[in-house]
Parts: C-alpha cells; sequence; structure tokens
C-alpha cells in the first residue's frame, strides 16, 4: 500500500510539474525591439475598453486607428466562440427536461481569438489562439443569458496579445511589408 501511495504521489508530482512548466512557457512577457510598425488600421469586436489600452502598451504599432480606413495596413481582432458537437450537451439537455430543469445542462465550448494582419483588405497572415470551456446553465435560463466572456476567457484574451507580438515577430510576410512601409513612407 505504501508503495503504490508513493507512486501515484510522484506521479502526481510529476504531472502537476509539467503542466506548471506548460503554462510558464505561455506567460512569457514581450518586450519589442526594433523599428516600431507602421500605424495601422484596427478592426476588432471585442467590446471590452482595455483591450486596445493592452495592445498599444507593447509600443510596437505607431498608432491603432479605428477611423483611418484609407491606411494601407490593418490588423484586426476577432473573438468568437463554437460549441462543440460532442453529445455532451444533447445528452444533459435530455437528462435535463426529464427533470424538469433540475439537472443542468453541461455545453463544451472553444474559445477563439484570431488576429489578422490584412494589406488593402487582403489577409497575409493569421493567428489563431484557441481556448477549451465548458458551460453549466440551466435549462430555462440558459437562453436569457448574457454572452459576456467569463474571468478565464477574459485572462487568456489578455495573454494572446504577447504571443501575437511573438508570433508577429517571426512571421516573414508581415515583417517584409512593414519594411516596405518605412522604407516608402518614412
Amino acid at each position: 500500500m505504501k508503495i503504490f501511495s508513493l507512486s501515484l504521489f510522484l506521479t502526481m508530482f510529476f504531472l502537476s510539474n509539467l503542466t506548471f512548466a506548460k503554462q510558464l512557457s505561455l506567460l512569457t512577457e514581450y518586450k519589442h525591439t526594433g523599428d516600431v510598425y507602421p500605424p495601422v488600421f484596427f478592426v476588432t469586436n471585442i467590446t471590452d475598453s482595455s483591450f486596445k489600452p493592452a495592445i498599444e502598451a507593447y509600443n510596437s504599432f505607431e498608432e491603432l486607428d479605428e477611423k483611418a480606413v484609407g491606411l494601407p495596413i490593418g490588423v484586426r481582432v476577432l473573438k468568437g466562440y463554437r460549441t462543440k458537437q460532442d453529445g455532451t450537451q444533447f445528452t444533459t439537455m435530455m437528462l435535463s427536461a426529464s427533470t424538469l430543469g433540475i439537472i443542468p445542462v453541461v455545453s463544451n465550448k472553444e474559445f477563439k481569438v484570431r488576429y489578422d494582419i490584412f494589406v488593402q483588405g487582403k489577409s497575409i497572415a493569421q493567428f489563431e489562439y484557441m481556448m477549451d470551456s465548458t458551460d453549466v446553465n440551466n435549462i430555462w435560463t440558459s437562453s436569457y443569458k448574457d454572452k459576456k466572456a467569463t474571468p478565464t476567457e477574459e485572462l487568456f484574451l489578455k495573454d494572446t496579445i504577447s504571443q501575437f507580438f511573438f508570433d508577429l515577430q517571426k512571421e516573414e510576410k508581415s515583417q517584409a511589408v512593414f519594411a516596405e512601409y518605412k522604407e516608402y513612407f518614412n
């Protein structure tokens, strides 16, 4: 029995450290080096008023302008939800209906944040970040529930900003467009 508990403890210890190390790699802070990227037309469906200032805090772009439609380069940030079709929602909905709503409806969903770099309306680079989550709702009130992001999704959304800048720094097409813009307009 002692050997089993010791092996279980060691397994849990190593798995928890593995998970912790994985989380640390996602939360690295980005520091912009080199030339500042040119001003861009900024489009988003994110209504949180702190999102745009969070991107601007990295000082990577000269300006993120939501009204400058004529700028040749743009950044589009979209968030979205997709309910997974894995049978969980249907099964729990049937159980909930059979108990007149005592048992909640469980649904698995995917929260996705997508960053696009576009030139003259044509996308040249895309960066997608996804997170799986589970919703638990009452069958009677779920249709009236406001579709606000959960605190975990908001934190994930903020964490994607630094990851976006890491990925953008490595993306050759975008870097070439930024260099061409600097060459002709500066």
